[in-house]
């Protein structure tokens, strides 16, 4: 897993050092025997593949299998009776207790039981995940596209593009005007929170990291270590140009995201045994060639979306704040249907019983 960048990557700063430095205000990693997965590098594939070749902006498939039905009435019918709310795909938790209670309370959601391995926050950083490798910007719900056709607005990489933008010169927006290589907070970084436009908008480089209040809580928190990283990096390089500082405190940021995804993220999505195999004798089906990495439709469109699966009846949001202060908000946060479309399919949204706070200083 080693490249040579990597010894010109450490040179730099330690990890140890850096993370006994920024503190944990922002994210918590948990050690310093990290992952060393180059300078720019995403976690995400670099084999090669003899069969296709495919732009970076488009998905693509990983298996090449005759379809499993048409698309007909029939089918579309069946569809919607499988996901319907009181279908069999429905846990069937008594949302009418309350959301206090659907947390409290095993005995309400006895067909969904909390996974005794997870957090309930593991649910949302594979969600931050998603974000940051696909963004179908081009396809249709409910209208068959060619993979190759539909556009990937994001690169099919951990790069944090969702995060970073295009960087300060393209995306000027995200960041700080009165120091071009930090990002914008809410608040002058006191209580921070996203930066919103007057009509609440968040200014961020993905728009669905704004969803619900926690990946907003998360964005918030990686926008918040960037800026630490930032800090240090001008404190042990005095002499870097501006241009250097930023790329040297992106860099460390995507270091400790990767070594997230790989330690911590990932054995608990496919067991460490998994990963292990993985590491040590290479992956089996997803080999793009000459390292032209895509997102196959199969992983996004399907085996990903087990994440759904794992969101809980309701959450309570943490609100201590990093300097310890009572909670002034009490959030209570359940999934809900929020409209019905045309077509008679229900859409959820993480709702709130109190107004949004401003996040980052409950992390």
């Amino acid at each position: 897993m080693k490249n040579k960048n990597d010894d010109q990557c450490s040179n730099k700063i330690s990890r140890r050092k850096f993370l006994g430095s920024i503190g944990v205000s922002a994210v918590t990693i948990g050690a310093a025997n990290s992952f060393p997965s180059g300078c720019t590098h995403a976690i995400a594939g670099t084999a090669a593949h003899a069969a296709q070749v495919l732009p970076p902006d488009r998905f693509g498939r990983l298996f090449h299998l005759p379809r499993f039905a048409s698309q007909n009435p029939k089918v579309e019918a069946a569809l919607l009776e499988l996901g319907k709310p009181g279908g069999i795909l429905d846990a069937k938790d008594a949302l009418d207790q309350g959301p206090v209670a659907l947390i409290v309370d095993p005995a309400l959601s006895v067909n969904n039981p909390n996974n005794t391995s997870h957090t309930a926050g593991v649910t949302f950083v594979g969600q931050f995940m998603d974000h940051d490798m696909t963004f179908d910007v081009g396809s249709r719900l409910g209208k068959p596209t060619e993979p190759r056709k539909a556009k990937n607005a994001r690169t099919p990489t951990f790069d944090l593009d969702s995060v970073y933008g295009a960087g300060p010169m393209a995306d000027p927006r995200l960041y700080d005007p009165n120091d071009g290589i930090k990002f914008k907070l809410e608040s002058g970084g006191l209580f921070e929170d996203l930066p919103r436009n007057p009509d609440n908008t968040a200014i961020i480089g993905d728009p669905r990291n704004d969803e619900n209040l926690i990946i907003a809580g998360l964005h918030a928190a990686f926008l918040l270590f960037h800026n630490n990283a930032v800090d240090l990096v001008r404190a042990e390089n005095s002499a870097l140009s501006s241009e250097d500082v930023f790329e040297e405190a992106r860099r460390l940021t995507l270091w400790h995201y990767h070594w997230i995804i790989l330690h911590e993220i990932l054995p608990l999505f496919i067991g460490q045994s998994m990963v292990a195999d993985i590491l040590a004798n290479g992956r089996r089906y997803y080999t793009p060639r000459d390292n032209r990495v895509f997102i196959p439709v199969e992983f996004q469109g399907a085996a990903y979306r087990f994440g759904h699966s794992m969101v809980r009846p309701s959450y309570r949001a943490n609100l201590v704040s990093r300097r310890r202060r009572p909670a002034v908000f009490r959030n209570d946060l359940r999934f809900l249907p929020a409209r019905t479309t045309r077509s008679g399919r229900s859409a959820w949204r993480l709702q709130s019983t109190t107004a949004l706070y401003r996040l980052a200083d409950f992390l």
